[in-house]
């Protein structure tokens, strides 16, 4: 009898994938965030730029699920691929040529956003299917790992990389990583079994329906998904704050950035291995999440009070924690959800996060043009404290729940 094991050929092809694309993708984002900020000075114009990223998110998922719902989602994820690439490249070669432009960088921002929303619902959508049956905590534990894994390598090497190169040629690298993580993805088998594969306006329509109706009757699944979106709103708010801080303070700037948040996601990765070889009891998963995320929220609050040395035990500590969250939530989210109506869900999902992180990011923005940094960061983590009691500590009946299902049936 063949042992079952999580590295089928299929999730070794898109974990490999996902890791190549990532490597670029983390590069990008750290320098992108610096630069607007460095040509700028102003964290409202770097909010409004961040929050441009999200208006293709609050607009296209909720159009696009039905239509990924009906169609196979694998030549989604690789087509994307393959025109980020070149878009990419494209971004890249206008570096070398022209200066910076805030109108251009926006622009770039919208297009990338645009086609990045449709892939994020493409492959969230697929993602469980490609994870052998009994594995779903250990494969949600890889995937968690990923980005911080490569955060925590690619960040100090992009800080440096940034300022030898510049902004273009690293584009291009990520270009050329996008096409091999694509050419990876092809090799991808998987029999996807959707509806009709023409689209039907009225059935779209049912298909809407069908989605905001099965998430009004899952009032745990409402209240964790918009709490998320409260706290990721705010932690995307404050990262431009943080941002701001680094590059304003004199003894900080971008490379104590880069390694700042390099040993956050270092502590991401040991408890992610953690996480993977030893996962979370069933019945002790809603209790850990919670203090989690309340601990996350304070650690936030007090994190630029303190010495730099203190900032790095800070952020080492909350990596551990955040990939304790965030694989909790998913494994138990994502096979808590029927397939038939993951898509939907997750565009819901990309919906209501889009949203409140636009708002949050001008909002907290603008204030940080008036604020004190440090208190604007304090008083939107004790903010938090207070969202996580009211929707998630209240609704522990609902949301438990979640967490002690295995698998729910289609």
């Amino acid at each position: 009898m063949q042992k079952q094991t999580l590295w089928t050929k299929n999730f070794t092809i898109i974990t490999l994938g996902t890791i190549i694309s990532s490597i670029g993708s983390v590069a990008m984002n750290f320098v992108l965030s610096f630069v607007v900020f460095d040509q700028t000075q102003s964290t409202f114009l770097a909010g409004l730029f961040a929050a441009i990223s999200f208006v293709p998110r609050f607009v296209l998922p909720v159009f696009l699920s039905s239509v990924l719902d009906r169609f196979p989602r694998m030549p989604w994820i690789v087509g994307l691929d393959f025109l980020n690439g070149a878009l990419y490249a494209l971004f890249g070669l206008y570096c070398l040529l022209f200066s910076f432009s805030f109108g251009v960088y926006a622009a770039f921002s919208l297009l990338i956003a645009t086609t990045g929303s449709v892939y994020e619902i493409a492959y969230e959508s697929v993602y469980p299917n490609l994870i052998p049956d009994g594995f779903y905590e250990q494969g949600y534990t890889v995937s968690s790992m990923i980005y911080p894994t490569i955060t925590m390598v690619m960040t100090p090497v992009a800080s440096l990389l940034y300022t030898r190169f510049g902004v273009g040629w690293i584009a291009i690298v990520y270009a050329v990583l996008l096409t091999i993580a694509a050419m990876f993805e092809q090799k991808i088998r998987l029999e996807e079994r959707r509806g009709e594969g023409w689209f039907d306006f009225k059935a779209y329509v049912q298909d809407l329906k069908n989605g905001f109706s099965y998430l009004r009757r899952e009032k745990g699944l409402l209240a964790m998904y918009v709490s998320i979106a409260i706290s990721q709103g705010t932690g995307s708010g404050e990262q431009n704050l943080m941002i701001a801080y680094f590059s304003k303070t004199p003894g900080l700037g971008m490379v104590k950035y880069s390694l700042f948040s390099g040993i956050e996601f270092a502590g991401r990765t040991l408890s992610g291995l953690l996480n993977y070889k030893f996962p979370p009891q069933k019945r002790y998963r809603f209790a850990v999440y919670i203090f989690v995320m309340m601990t996350y929220a304070l650690f936030d609050g007090c994190l630029l009070w303190l010495p730099f040395a203190l900032m790095c035990v800070n952020r080492f500590v909350v990596g551990m924690l955040g990939i304790t969250s965030i694989t909790i939530r998913s494994s138990s989210v994502q096979t808590y959800i029927p397939d038939s109506m993951r898509a939907k869900l997750n565009a819901f999902v990309a919906f209501v996060y889009a949203l409140a992180t636009m708002v949050f990011q001008l909002g907290i923005g603008a204030l940080g043009e008036i604020v004190p940094i440090r208190l604007l960061i304090a008083g939107t983590s004790v903010g938090l404290v207070g969202v996580y009691a009211l929707l998630l500590v209240r609704n522990r009946k609902h949301i438990e729940p979640i967490f002690l299902l295995e698998k729910k049936s289609d």
